[in-house]
């Protein structure tokens, strides 16, 4: 609930404006995931090559998968889905 509570300014913003505005929200969340996925996974032993595969596709599934408004609200058990989808495809990829 906490956590709601504090993206609810940031939907706010985001519902408010378009076009650019998005653009930027886009590129700040995916850099922000993208870094926070990767010092994770390296933390937890991961390879860094293999780290950087698992992130990318985890920014990707989730453009592909969620809008703007979206984004701002990501549950855990949707981030969780995204990475069970992407450790899938690093490990198919990497044996």
């Amino acid at each position: 609930m906490k956590r709601h509570l504090l993206a609810l300014p940031l939907l706010i913003a985001v519902s408010a404006c378009g076009g650019a505005s998005d653009e930027a929200f886009n590129k700040s969340f995916d850099e922000s995931f993208h870094s926070s996925c990767l010092t994770s996974a390296t933390k937890g032993g991961m390879r860094a090559d293999i780290a950087v595969q698992l992130c990318t596709c985890g920014v990707s599934e989730i453009d592909a998968k969620y809008s703007v408004r979206e984004k701002a609200l990501l549950s855990d058990e949707q981030l969780n889905e995204v990475i069970e989808t992407c450790v899938k495809k690093t490990v198919k990829t990497n044996g």
